[in-house]
């Protein structure tokens, strides 16, 4: 995880955004430790589905993360910026 996030000074609705995005993301996977979980796209209807607040909050917290250069939407799929290109407020 980018410890990075929390220097940015983005909402607790951002940052908790941007985890779910990169526990979706899978990165510790480790098929070599008997993990079945599938790397898989992360859309906007795979977050919201998982998003436990109102619709209204993860579209602005989407927003701030787009708007931060932390997550970029390519074909309906999120990515995860490299964090050295991560703008603070």
């Amino acid at each position: 995880m980018a410890v990075s996030i929390f220097d940015l000074g983005l909402s607790v609705e951002a940052n908790s955004l941007f985890l779910l995005i990169e526990g979706m993301l899978g990165s510790k996977i480790d098929p070599e430790k008997n993990c079945k979980a599938k790397v898989t796209d992360i859309t906007y209807a795979a977050c919201l589905e998982k998003w436990n607040g109102e619709e209204n909050d993860f579209l602005v917290a989407m927003k701030e993360l787009i708007d931060a250069g932390v997550i970029a939407e390519e074909d309906a799929v999120f990515k995860v910026i490299a964090s050295d290109n991560w703008k603070k407020k």
